[in-house]
């Protein structure tokens, strides 16, 4: 039965991009990479959205969000295909690895009338010149909350007991590894994912019921930072022979949000949005009273980063005004049968 799964394949992070752009596909099982060029407005988007209609009726595919417009797709991948579609221009430039053999470039772009686009030089200029700015704006925000986001987190760390938290991540590898034999070498693969993003839309997250059988859930005080018990999780699935994905967290660089183990068909998420057969809190690691003389200044924090985050945002949804006067320009000017065309010839390549 065909599957569908949503990811991002960047997003926006206080560090600057976020990119998971090399792992979209496994290269082991690549065989045709489509790297789509073209300015706004070309219609790169709506040619992944083409072809995925016309292949994804009966195989499992990933459509992967634009973080900047979450309306818009970056990416299309059938794995068991071995077929990548992607956008390949700016933030995200990618050119050709292996030319011709592998990786073919298909430039919508050549479909633009230029001649008509060259009066209207200095207006581009200025449109795309505010939307770096936009973007700029939103990184500035995102990085404007990070050092109060660590700070609470490290609040919440040094109040933890390390004895309970020890047996709590103990009993988390056990619930979910029970009855997988450990093996001592080599480890499974690691593969980033992003589910996870701040967006034009606010924060979203894309993990979908369904998607695993089974979901943990992590729980624990607002700020807490689940990565070092995720991370001791992710290192046990794979000592024993187990690939893992790791959730990448969008506002703390390094910092991870879920692990999922394909393998055993399990999440284990620090989400709510999905139902959840078993819980670990992790507050319960914390003595009573630990956090008391604390709390006003992690409230402090709360609303500080909450304040940073908004403002992100709103960048990024004025980043995506923006992108769309600039698409204006170059919609009109658009040979659509040429571009209409070449997705006919693509569709023909693929069957």
């Amino acid at each position: 039965m065909a599957h569908v799964r949503s990811l991002f394949p960047a997003a926006t992070g206080p560090e600057g991009l976020i990119s998971c752009f090399d792992h979209l596909i496994s290269d082991d099982c690549l065989r045709r990479k489509l790297i789509l060029k073209g300015g706004p407005g070309v219609g790169k988007s709506t040619f992944m959205r083409r072809i995925h209609a016309a292949l994804g009726s009966d195989t499992q595919s990933t459509l992967y969000f634009c973080s900047g417009d979450p309306d818009s797709l970056d990416a299309v991948a059938f794995p068991d295909r071995g077929l990548l579609i992607l956008d390949g221009t700016a933030p995200h430039i990618i050119d050709p690895q292996i030319p011709g053999a592998r990786d073919s470039l298909i430039n919508l772009g050549e479909c633009l009338n230029e001649k008509a686009l060259r009066p209207r030089l200095s207006q581009i200029r200025s449109v795309m010149a505010e939307h770096a700015a936009c973007l700029s704006r939103a990184r500035a925000c995102l990085c404007a909350a990070l050092p109060m986001i660590r700070n609470n987190a490290r609040i919440i760390s040094d109040a933890a007991d390390d004895g309970r938290l020890r047996r709590l991540t103990h009993a988390l590898i056990t619930a979910v590894l029970s009855g997988t034999p450990a093996q001592a070498a080599p480890h499974a693969a690691v593969r980033p994912v992003i589910t996870d993003a701040v967006t034009a839309k606010g924060e979203l997250c894309l993990l979908a019921e369904g998607e695993q059988q089974r979901v943990i859930r992590l729980t624990g005080h607002d700020s807490t930072d689940f990565t070092p018990v995720l991370r001791a999780l992710s290192r046990a699935a794979q000592a024993s022979s187990l690939a893992v994905e790791e959730h990448l967290s969008p506002r703390l660089p390094g910092g991870l949000l879920h692990v999922s183990i394909p393998a055993l068909h399990t999440l284990i998420t620090t989400s709510a949005r999905l139902p959840s057969e078993m819980t670990f809190d992790l507050a319960s690691c914390i003595p009573q009273g630990n956090l008391l003389r604390r709390e006003c200044m992690l409230e402090q924090g709360r609303a500080s980063i909450s304040l940073h985050i908004s403002r992100a945002v709103a960048a990024l949804a004025a980043a995506k005004e923006v992108h769309d006067e600039l698409e204006s320009f170059y919609v009109p000017n658009m040979d659509f049968s040429a571009w209409q065309k070449r997705l006919d010839e693509t569709l023909d390549s693929l069957c």
